[in-house]
This record gives C-alpha cells, sequence and structure tokens, in this order.
C-alpha cells in the first residue's frame, strides 16, 4: 500500500492520488501539500467483510488528523461496489486534504474498513 501522486504539468493543472488497498484506518495527511479544490473522487471497493459500508473520511486540514476527529466529509462506500463522485465545482479544503477510512461513520474512529482503492482528482 503506497499513496501515488501525479502532478500534471499541463494547460489543466491538477494533481491526481492513487492509493490502492486502504485497509487501515491510519490517516494519509496532507496529501497534495496546499489547499484546493477536490473535483473527482474514484472508490473501487473491493472487500467483503461482514458489515455492508465502509466510509472514507475527508479533513480540511494541514496537521496531522487524529483518530476521532471530525471529519469535513463522509461518504459511505458500499462494498462490492465502483463509485464515482464528481464535484463540477470543486469540493473547497482552504488548508489541505487529509483523509482516513474506517468501518465507522461520523467521528468515531472505528475499525479496519476492507480494502478500498482509491483515486483523486485536486487542483
Amino acid at each position: 500500500m503506497a499513496t501515488t501522486i501525479n502532478k500534471q504539468s499541463t494547460r489543466i493543472d491538477y494533481s491526481q492520488m492513487k492509493e490502492d488497498g486502504v485497509n487501515d484506518t491510519v490517516p494519509r495527511n496532507d496529501l497534495f501539500g496546499t489547499g484546493g479544490k477536490l473535483y473527482f473522487l474514484y472508490v473501487s471497493h473491493t472487500g467483503s467483510g461482514t458489515s455492508a459500508f465502509d466510509f472514507l473520511k475527508l479533513y480540511d486540514t494541514k496537521a496531522q488528523v487524529t483518530l476521532g476527529d471530525d471529519p469535513d466529509y463522509i461518504f459511505l462506500i458500499e462494498k462490492g461496489s465502483k463509485t464515482v463522485f464528481h464535484f463540477p465545482n470543486g469540493l473547497t479544503f482552504t488548508n489541505g486534504l487529509a483523509f482516513n477510512g474506517s468501518n465507522a461513520g461520523g467521528s468515531p474512529a472505528g475499525s479496519a474498513p476492507d480494502a478500498m482503492n482509491i483515486q483523486m482528482v485536486f487542483k
């Protein structure tokens, strides 16, 4: 499991993040090193655990996320699904973007989710 950031230097200046196999609650902090907007989020959930859903939590912070912090956005991800979220006007992250996966919604840390493959487009 390794996070990959691909900084595009084209007329459309954006960064793409891809991480495969998110199966822990460890926060990934300050992914892009700057504030900006999230335009695209793709989650392929390959897990098959006992619950029907896991959660992807996004945080607007440059600081290190502590499990139990209130997320700014929470996405319910159905197990066995491939889900695309498209934000034409972008979701604004003033400070930076961090995320973690969990089997619990809301603020509780919860336990590790089943494997989620995540891609984001950020500018």
